[in-house]
């Protein structure tokens, strides 16, 4: 019985983590704008950071496959400037 309950309360952690995790692409354009200006990176990669945020910013504003599309674009400018 024990195990039972052990693996449902396993099971719902890993549904709901994806639902808890998920993050609107305004924070996350927020978060990531915030990031990018403290982070230490050469003169290429900001341009390119802040290419990013720019396009993102106006996919922000979309629909919710441009928001998608956004949100994938604020993945690749964190990881430059060394966020996760």
């Amino acid at each position: 019985m024990i195990h039972r309950f052990m693996l449902g309360l396993a099971a719902g952690v890993l549904l709901a983590a994806p639902a808890i995790a998920a993050e609107s692409c305004q924070q996350a354009l927020t978060d990531t704008t915030a990031a990018s200006t403290t982070a230490i990176i050469g003169p290429k990669e900001t341009a390119k950071v802040a290419d990013l945020l720019k396009q993102a910013t106006d996919l922000c504003k979309g629909d919710e496959k441009q928001q998608a599309e956004g949100q994938e674009l604020l993945r690749v400018a964190r990881m430059m400037i060394g966020e996760s």
